[in-house]
This record gives structure tokens, C-alpha cells and sequence, in this order.
């Protein structure tokens, strides 16, 4: 029951407390006697009135945030297992080397950037993922499925993985998309359960946005968002620039450490050397890019083709072959021939003899003279890459639909060897297919990119984007499709 007080007073001490007879209260009403409780009001009471700060006022206590997730400071702080470390580490200015009393306390040895890229050999011992999707934040599926592959590259993943807990120092350097990709790998966990027998789902897909900014950084695709891209043509951009930024660390180093060789050097280094080819006849041979540099990424994906001129007669050097050694990262092989329709077809188109027209001898007599190109050398990872799109003058650039069939082993034929000592060992060689990354569509200014994967342990998953589906056998992986053609396959090496 609610009642109007009639309007009184209470003196409680030295305080008189005014009871407001318009204010509706409870009856029966009830003041507190407590001297401490109104002196309490008062002091509030003064303080809201004149401004006054009270000393003896207590501030609630606010609430902590959730700090945002930073980027590491360096790739040696990726491996420590306590978050308040990490965090620490992240604060630190990003320029800063991680001390050698740091680098002790995590109980492994670390070494320079380098020392590592001077040593590494190639390893198979990178640890299966979980897979995770990725994130297609707008035409970037041709991204996602290099990205993929690379990561189930197992020398590829093994060297990242390497770099990351060998060596100490910030990121931010010169090298960002090095850095980029060894980010990327760590946002996967390392797990060998198959896909079908995961209980507690997969993680969540990402956006690999460290990637998008190293390439910004090394003006690659500036649009890259929003604009269709060719998968070859991003890996290539991509494990180049690796490549590039590993030599840039290498040379910088050696000629801290090593004296400039000298010009006669130079000169003898560049004149080419005679081997002996078929039928004992003498090959003048000759490095196109006897400046490259042996990085990780040659050793894992570098092979050699050795294009061999003959002509009729001599040549101008005053022998009748000349051979030069031309390096490649993965072999592009012509389909759109209607006499190619497997990989072994294609690869004898690649080596088959093609004749030049119009050849004029030093004597400038005209001849007939022939260019062939054999395999030298066979990286441990070869890449195929399938010319699907041509150019036509009727009809401009067009794609070649045809299914081109492919094998889950590979077998290197003698034929597609060159003729010397150096490629005995490739003629028992068997690589297995690891990967496939298809092309959907119809043009090659646009369309959708997906990949086939193999993970250690023999698992074929599919990837299309944030969707990852198992797949029941190679078998899945090697017929036709009617939505998709093979544009890019990886075969490793068998152990």
C-alpha cells in the first residue's frame, strides 16, 4: 500500500535529514540509524554538486579487453608455447632481433637466414595438417588452390617449416614474401587424422591476408581483389619471387664474405665447355644463366633442359652440335595438338626435333638446321603445367577443353632424357601425382579454380575454397570431368 509521508524531518548526529513530502514512499518508512551510512551520502552528495573529486571514492574495476591478435615479431616467436611470451614479443618494435638469451631460453639452436639457405637439402618430412578452407574474398580462387598445394608440398612445406624454427630474426625485412608464407603454414595444425574421422570439425577458414600484403608490397597484382588471375601465372609470380628474395640474401651475403671474382674469371666462367654427345661427337655446351643462384626453391622445383642446335656442316664455333642449358621451374607442355592426349604424348611433342627455317650457315649458305629439347636434370617436385588457353587469329584466345589423360605414377621414358652421365640416375625415377589444379569454364579471362590434394598418408581431398570434401580414391583424381579440365600437376619424386 502506497501513501503520501507527511513531511518531517530526522536528525540523526549532527546531520538533519529532510523527508520531501511530495516523494512517495513505503509505509511503514524506514530511515537507517547509521551514522556512517548518511555521512557516506553526504560526501556523494557534495561531491556531484561542487565537482569535487573524493579520495576515499573507489572506481570500479574495468573490465580487461581481449588484446588483438598482432603480428609476430619474428619467426622464432611463432614456436613459443606461452601466449603472455608471444604477446610480449609482439609489442617489441618490429625491426628488433631476438637476443641470443631469448633464442637460449627456447632451448633451440638457431642460426642465420643464410647459413640455412646455404645448407638446406631437401627433406620429406614436413607433418601432415588438418586441412582448412580459405576464404575467397572476391575472384581469388586462383590463390587459394596454389596456396593449397603448396602447403601439401611436402619439400616445400618442410623448408618453411625449417626457416621457422632455425632462424632469428624480425620480420618486416626484405624478404616479405618468405615471411608470408611461413605465417600462412602456421595457421595450420599439424594433425594426420583423416577428414572423414575428425570429431571436432575443422577449424574455421581464413583469409590468407598476410599473402595479399607481401604481394602488394612487391607490386604484384595491384588488383588483385575483385579481378580473375591465372593460377600459373600467380605461382610463378609467387615461388619466383621466393626465389628472388632468397637470392637477394645470398649475394648480399657472399660478397660480405667472399672477394669479387675477377674479370678474366668472369670471362672463362661464361665460354662454355665441351662434353661428349651421341655417337661420340663433341657438344659445345653452354649455361644460358650461369648466374643463377642454387636457393631452396631450385632444389625443390629447378630442373634443366639441354636445347641442343644441329646444323649440317659445323657451326660457328667450328663444331657440328652446340647445346644450351636452360633452366626451368615446371615444364609447359603444348595439348592442343589433336595427337596429344596424354601426358606422355605431350611430354614427346616437348622433345621432339623441330627444325628451323630459313638457318643461314657463317658461310651464308641456307641450311637446314634442327633444335631439340631433352630433360637434364628433373626436379624432385615436377610440375606440369598444361597449355589450355591458345591463341587463334580467328577467334583470339581460346581454351583447349579436350581431356588429357594423366597417370598417378609418372615414369621418366630414356627419350626425354638427354644423352650423358648426369641424368643415369632419372632413368629408374618414378614420381607419384600429389597434386592437381583444375581450370572450370569456358574462357581464360574468367572461370572458377579448384585443386585435388594429396596428404601425407595417401588422403585425396578435394578444395573449392571453404569447402573441403574426401575423396574416395586416385581413381576420383585421374577420370574426366565434365565441369573441369587439368591445368597444373604436381608430381614428387617416389622415395
Amino acid at each position: 500500500m502506497e501513501a503520501l509521508a507527511p513531511s518531517r524531518s530526522v536528525k540523526i548526529g549532527s546531520i538533519d535529514i529532510a523527508i520531501d513530502h511530495n516523494c512517495q514512499v513505503q509505509l511503514p518508512y524506514y530511515a537507517p540509524r547509521d551514522l556512517g551510512f548518511w555521512e557516506a551520502q553526504y560526501k556523494e552528495y557534495r561531491r556531484r554538486k561542487t565537482g569535487e573529486q573524493d579520495d576515499e571514492v573507489v572506481e570500479e574495476p574495468v573490465a580487461p579487453q581481449t588484446p588483438v591478435k598482432a603480428k609476430p615479431v619474428s619467426w622464432a616467436a611463432l614456436l613459443r608455447p606461452s601466449p603472455a611470451a608471444a604477446a610480449a614479443a609482439a609489442n617489441k618494435k618490429a625491426n628488433e632481433i631476438v637476443s641470443s638469451q631469448a633464442a637460449a631460453a627456447d632451448g633451440r639452436k638457431f642460426t642465420t637466414l643464410e647459413d640455412v639457405l646455404e645448407n638446406w637439402q631437401v627433406e620429406f618430412s614436413a607433418p601432415a595438417v588438418q586441412p582448412r578452407g580459405l576464404v575467397n574474398s572476391g575472384n581469388m580462387c586462383f590463390m587459394n588452390v596454389v596456396l593449397q598445394a603448396l602447403l601439401y608440398c611436402e619439400p616445400f612445406c618442410s623448408m618453411l617449416r625449417h626457416i621457422k624454427k632455425s632462424v632469428v630474426f624480425s620480420f618486416n625485412s626484405n624478404t616479405p614474401l618468405l615471411e608470408a608464407l611461413i605465417r600462412f603454414v602456421h595457421e595450420f595444425r599439424a594433425d594426420r587424422t583423416p577428414l572423414e574421422q575428425l570429431e571436432t570439425g575443422l577449424e574455421s577458414p581464413f583469409v590468407p591476408e598476410d599473402v595479399y600484403e607481401a604481394l602488394q608490397k612487391k607490386n604484384v597484382f595491384q588488383t588483385l581483389r575483385g579481378q580473375q588471375e591465372d593460377a600459373q601465372e600467380f605461382m610463378s609470380y609467387l615461388v619466383d619471387g621466393i626465389h628472388e628474395e632468397m637470392v637477394s640474401v645470398l649475394q648480399a651475403h657472399r660478397a660480405r664474405t667472399v672477394p669479387a671474382t675477377s674479370t678474366e674469371d668472369s670471362a672463362e666462367n661464361g665460354a662454355g665447355w665441351l662434353e661428349v654427345g651421341p655417337n661420340n661427337r663433341a657438344v659445345n655446351m653452354c649455361d644460358v644463366h650461369s648466374e643463377a643462384v642454387r636457393t631452396p626453391i631450385t632444389q625443390i622445383f629447378g630442373g634443366a633442359l639441354q636445347s641442343t642446335l644441329t646444323v649440317p656442316g659445323v657451326t660457328s664455333d667450328g663444331t657440328p652440335r652446340r647445346s644450351n642449358r636452360e633452366p626451368f621451374q615446371w615444364l609447359a607442355l603444348d595439348v592442343s595438338s589433336d595427337s596429344v592426349s596424354t601426358i606422355g604424348d605431350a611430354l614427346d611433342e616437348l622433345v621432339a626435333p623441330e627444325t628451323i627455317e630459313g638457318y643461314m650457315t657463317v658461310q651464308g649458305q641456307p641450311a637446314t638446321a634442327t633444335k631439340q629439347m631433352v630433360l637434364e636434370r628433373v626436379p624432385p617436385v615436377l610440375v606440369l603445367h598444361l597449355k589450355r588457353f591458345v591463341f587463334c587469329a580467328d577467334e583470339g584466345v581460346k581454351k583447349v577443353h579436350k581431356f588429357i589423360e594423366y597417370p598417378a605414377e609418372l615414369a621418366l621414358a630414356p627419350a626425354w632424357l638427354a644423352r650423358s652421365s648426369g641424368t643415369a640416375r632419372y632413368r629408374n625415377a618414378r614420381f607419384r601425382l600429389t597434386g592437381v589444379i583444375y581450370h572450370h569454364g569456358s574462357h581464360a579471362s574468367g572461370g572458377h579454380y579448384t585443386c585435388d590434394i594429396q596428404r601425407p598418408g595417401g588422403e585425396w581431398l578435394q578444395f573449392d575454397d571453404v569447402d573441403i570434401e574426401s575423396l574416395e580414391s586416385v581413381d576420383a583424381v585421374l577420370k574426366e570431368k565434365s565441369d573441369r579440365t587439368a591445368y597444373i600437376l604436381f608430381y614428387t619424386i617416389c622415395r
